[in-house]
C-alpha cells in the first residue's frame, strides 16, 4: 500500500517544463553556433594557407627548371610593342577557353604547374571556404574536358616587382623570379577578380617570393567592396592595387 501511494505522488513533466527546457537548449545552441562557425572557418583558413604555400612552392620549382622564369600567361604579357595590355584580373585561370589558347595546350599560368606535374592534386587549387561558383565540388569533372575553361580559387600575379619605383607600375615587374625583390614580392593570393571569388571575406592569404605565407587582415571588407560583380566589369587596376597592398603589408610592423 505504501509503495502504491508513493508511486501515485510522483510528479510528471508538464508542457511548461518541456518548453522551458527546449528554450534553454535553444539559447545554448545559439551561443555555441558562432563559436563553432569560427572554429570551422579557422580550420578552412589553415587548409587554404597550405594550398597557397604548395602552389607557391610549385612556382619556385617551375622557375628553377626554366631559367628562373615564372609560368607564362596570355593575360600577363608585359607592355611592349605588339603586346596586348595585361589583364591581371583574369590570372586565376588554370585552363583557357580553346578560342583564347595560343599553343597546343590550353593550360595557362598556375595551370601549367598541373600540366607539368609540379602539382598533381586538383583540390590544391581550390579553397574550402570558397562559396562562389568555382568550387571544387562543381568543377571536379571539368578537369578531363579540355574544351572548357577552368578557374582556380587563387590568383597568380604572373610577375613580381624588382624593387624601387612604383610597385603598381607593370614596367617595374619582371618574369624572372631571381630578380624579384623578396621584400616587396607578393606572387599568389586568394582569388580577387570579382566578389564571389573572395574566399574569406575578412582577409586574404598571400604568398611571397621568400617562400612565406602572410595574412592580410580586412575585417571591414574594403577589398571586397572594390571588386566587380561580374567578370565583364572586372578592372586591372583593382587587382594591381590589391597586389600593392599585399607588398606593403608584408613588411608593416605588427
Amino acid at each position: 500500500m505504501c509503495v502504491e501511494r508513493q508511486q501515485g505522488n510522483r510528479r510528471a513533466f508538464s508542457i511548461l517544463d518541456v518548453l522551458v527546457t527546449m528554450t534553454v537548449i535553444g539559447v545554448l545552441i545559439g551561443l555555441l553556433l558562432p563559436s563553432l562557425s569560427m572554429v570551422q572557418e579557422t580550420a578552412r583558413r589553415v587548409v587554404c594557407q597550405s594550398n597557397v604555400r604548395q602552389i607557391g612552392l610549385g612556382l619556385v620549382l617551375y622557375a628553377d627548371d626554366h631559367q628562373g622564369r615564372l609560368p607564362p600567361s596570355v593575360f600577363m604579357q608585359l607592355a611592349g610593342p605588339g603586346r596586348a595590355d595585361p589583364e591581371p584580373q583574369h590570372m586565376l585561370t588554370l585552363r583557357l577557353d580553346p578560342a583564347r589558347a595560343e599553343s597546343a595546350t590550353s593550360w595557362d599560368g598556375m595551370g601549367i604547374l598541373f600540366d607539368g606535374d609540379y602539382l598533381r592534386a586538383p583540390r590544391v587549387f581550390f579553397c574550402p571556404s570558397h562559396t562562389g561558383e568555382n568550387r571544387y565540388s562543381t568543377l571536379a569533372n571539368v578537369w578531363a574536358d579540355p574544351s572548357q575553361e577552368l578557374l582556380a580559387n587563387y590568383h597568380f600575379r604572373g610577375a613580381g616587382p624588382t624593387g624601387g619605383g612604383n610597385p603598381g607600375d607593370v614596367r617595374g615587374l619582371t618574369f624572372d623570379l631571381y630578380r624579384i625583390d623578396p621584400a616587396q614580392s607578393s606572387l599568389l593570393a586568394d582569388g580577387m577578380r570579382i566578389k564571389s571569388d573572395y574566399n574569406h571575406k575578412v582577409g586574404v592569404n598571400f604568398f611571397r617570393a621568400d617562400l612565406t605565407v602572410h595574412w592580410y587582415s580586412d575585417p571591414t571588407g574594403s577589398l571586397d567592396s572594390h571588386m566587380a560583380r561580374n567578370k565583364d566589369e572586372a578592372q586591372p587596376e583593382d587587382v594591381n592595387d590589391a597586389w600593392v597592398l599585399f607588398d606593403l603589408s608584408a613588411n608593416a610592423p605588427n
